[in-house]
C-alpha cells in the first residue's frame, strides 16, 4: 500500500507530539498473543530466527520484545493517531539488568525497530543532538490496517505486574566522578531498608484497583488533553498530550536524593498532570467527584515539630501589601509559603511562585521585592517555625505527608474505593468526602505522634459546607451539595463509548478463560 507524503514526513510541532516508548507493555491475553504470533511469522520470524547454539542467550527473547514495541505503538494509535513515540537509539539506554527495565527489554529492540522501517510497517524520524530530539517512530499506513482489522481492545494491555512501583532517585556520580545536572533512577537492593517490600505491595494493591476504576473526564470526546508547556531545553513551547484514558493511571512512589528519608510522594496518573479546574471534571467509576485540598498541613507539620500550636484563625492573612483585596493577597501568600517550605533559598522560592502562576496574572509579573513583602510578613507572623522556610524542608516534610498519603490510599485501596493523590489533596467520589477527612486527620494525629491538630479541606468544600449550616443551601444528597459546582456535566458519546467498554471488559477479567500464561 503507497504511503502519503503526509504520512511519511512530521513537521518540527508534529515531531514534538510525542511521548517516550513505555517498555513496560504488556499482555497475557490469548487474542493478544495470538495477534503478535500472526505478525511475527508473517514479518520477522526469517530475520530473528530463535538461536540454538550453547552460547549466552539474551534475558528477554526478541519476539517478547517486538511484542512491547508492537503494543506500545498500537496503544499510541488508539490513543491519538497523532501521537508519536519517542526511542532512544543509544546503547546504553537498555540496561537489562536494571529493576527499572522489568522485561529486560535490551539493545536488540533497536534492531526490531530498524527492521520495522524497512518492511514498511513504520516511519521513523532519526533524532540528533543538535536539533535535541531523540528518534521518533510511528505506524505506517500499512501497519494501521493491521490494527484497525484487529478485534483485540487496548484494554487488553496493561504495564507488567513486575514493573518497579518504589523508586529511589537521586544525582549518583558516573564513573569520572561527574555529577549529573538532572536527577535519575538509582538501583537499589531490598534488604536496603526493610519497608521497602511492604511498600511495594501496598501500591501494586492501589494500581490494580486504578487499573480496574474506570477514570475519566465526561465531557472529552477522545481521552487526551492537548496543550503547550515551555521546554526548558528548546526555550520555546511544546505540545504535550495528556491521556487521560487507560494507560496514564499508573502511580509509583519515588524517594528523592537517593535517601529512604527523603520524599517518597506517589507519582504518576493523569489527575496530577492537569490543571485543577480540569480536575473538576473528573468522574470514578461515572460518579461526580470533588477534590480536597490540605495544603496546609505542611505548616502543621513544621509546628508539631516545634512542639508548638498553630491557634491562628487564617494563618495566611497578612497586612495589605501587594494588593487592597485581601482574598486576593491571602492566595498569593499561600501560595508563596508552600513554596518557601519546599525551596532551599528565597530566590527560587519566588521562581516557583512565578512559575505556578496563570499565564498573564497579575501574580506571574510580581518582582523578588513584592514577595519578599509577603514572605517576610509571613515569617513575622510564624516566628515559631521561620526557620523552615527557603531552608530545603520541604523534602522531610514530604517524606512524613507521603506516609500520610499512604495510610489514606491504603484505607480506602482496603474498601475497594480508589483515591485520587495529587501531593497535599485528595480526590474522592462526592459521598466520601467526610470519611475522606476524617481518615486524613487520624493519618496526621498518627504521623505526628498524637499531636492535635484538625486538617481541613479547601475553601471551596468549605464555604458550601458553611452556606448548608446557615441555611443558604436546602441540601437533601450529597449530589445537590455540589451541584452549583463549576463543572463540566457533559457526557460525550466517545466518553460513554469509553465507559461501557470498560465495564464490558471488566466484565471479562473476571471469565477463568483469560488466567495468565
Amino acid at each position: 500500500m503507497e504511503t502519503s507524503e503526509k504520512q511519511t514526513f512530521k513537521t518540527s510541532k508534529e515531531l514534538d507530539y510525542s511521548r517516550p516508548l513505555d517498555v513496560h507493555k504488556w499482555s497475557d491475553y490469548p487474542e493478544v498473543n495470538s495477534f503478535v504470533d500472526t505478525l511475527w511469522d508473517e514479518y520477522l520470524t526469517t530475520e530473528f530466527p530463535v538461536s540454538t547454539s550453547a552460547g549466552k542467550r539474551p534475558k528477554t527473547s526478541t519476539k517478547k520484545q517486538f511484542k512491547t514495541l508492537l503494543l506500545d505503538l498500537f496503544v499510541a494509535w488508539k490513543e491519538d493517531p497523532d501521537l508519536v513515540i519517542g526511542v532512544s537509539l543509544k546503547k546504553g539506554h537498555y540496561k537489562t539488568g536494571s529493576r527499572y527495565n522489568a522485561l529486560h527489554i535490551s539493545y536488540k529492540i533497536v534492531e526490531v525497530v530498524h527492521y520495522l522501517e524497512r518492511l514498511g510497517l513504520i516511519h521513523m524520524y532519526l533524532g540528533s543532538e543538535e536539533a535535541k530530539r531523540t528518534t521518533r517512530i510511528w505506524p505506517s499506513e500499512k501497519l494501521i490496517t493491521i490494527f484497525a482489522k484487529t478485534e483485540i481492545s487496548p484494554l487488553m494491555v496493561r504495564p507488567h505486574e513486575d514493573k518497579e512501583v518504589i523508586v529511589l532517585s537521586g544525582k549518583e556520580p558516573d564513573s569520572a566522578g561527574n555529577i549529573p545536572t538532572k536527577s535519575k533512577e538509582i538501583e537499589y537492593k531490598d534488604d536496603e531498608w526493610s519497608e521497602i517490600p511492604r511498600l511495594r505491595s501496598e501500591v501494586q494493591k492501589y494500581n490494580e484497583l486504578l487499573r480496574q476504576s474506570f477514570i475519566d473526564i465526561g465531557h472529552l470526546e477522545h481521552p487526551v488533553i492537548k496543550d503547550e508547556y515551555w521546554d526548558g531545553k528548546k526555550r520555546r513551547l511544546v505540545d504535550r498530550a495528556i491521556s487521560t484514558g487507560h494507560f496514564n493511571k499508573q502511580v509509583r512512589r519515588i524517594f528523592y536524593r537517593g535517601s529512604w528519608d527523603l520524599g517518597g510522594r506517589y507519582h504518576g496518573g493523569f489527575w496530577q498532570q492537569i490543571a485543577g479546574e480540569m480536575r473538576k471534571n473528573i468522574l470514578i467509576n461515572d460518579f461526580r467527584t470533588v477534590e480536597l485540598d490540605f495544603s496546609g498541613l505542611h505548616i502543621n507539620v513544621a509546628y508539631a515539630l516545634e512542639g508548638a500550636s498553630l491557634e491562628l484563625q487564617d494563618p495566611y492573612e497578612v497586612p495589605l501589601l501587594v494588593s487592597n483585596n485581601k482574598d486576593e493577597q491571602r492566595k498569593w501568600v499561600k501560595s508563596l509559603a508552600l513554596m518557601a517550605f519546599n525551596a532551599a533559598e528565597e530566590k527560587k522560592a519566588f521562581q516557583a511562585f512565578r512559575s505556578a502562576q496563570p499565564k498573564g496574572s497579575l501574580g506571574k509579573r510580581f518582582t523578588d521585592n513584592q514577595l519578599e513583602q509577603l514572605l517576610t510578613a509571613f515569617k513575622e507572623k510564624h516566628a515559631p517555625i521561620k526557620k523552615y522556610l527557603c531552608s530545603d524542608k520541604g523534602v522531610e516534610f514530604m517524606n512524613i505527608d507521603g506516609r500520610i498519603a499512604a495510610k489514606v490510599i491504603n484505607y480506602f485501596t482496603d474498601k475497594q474505593e480508589p483515591i485520587l493523590c495529587v501531593h497535599d489533596s485528595f480526590i474522592c467520589r462526592e459521598q466520601f468526602k467526610d470519611e475522606l477527612t476524617d481518615v486524613m486527620n487520624k493519618a496526621v494525629q498518627e504521623e505526628l505522634q498524637d499531636y492535635q491538630i484538625r486538617i481541613d479541606p479547601n475553601k471551596e468544600v468549605t464555604d458550601l459546607q458553611n452556606r448548608i449550616n446557615k441555611g443558604v443551601l436546602n441540601v437533601t444528597s450529597m449530589k445537590d451539595l455540589y451541584r452549583d459546582r463549576p463543572v463540566d456535566t457533559r457526557r460525550t458519546e466517545g466518553y460513554l463509548l469509553r465507559w461501557n467498554e470498560h465495564k464490558y471488559w471488566l466484565h471479562m477479567i473476571e471469565n477463568p478463560i483469560y488466567v495468565q500464561i
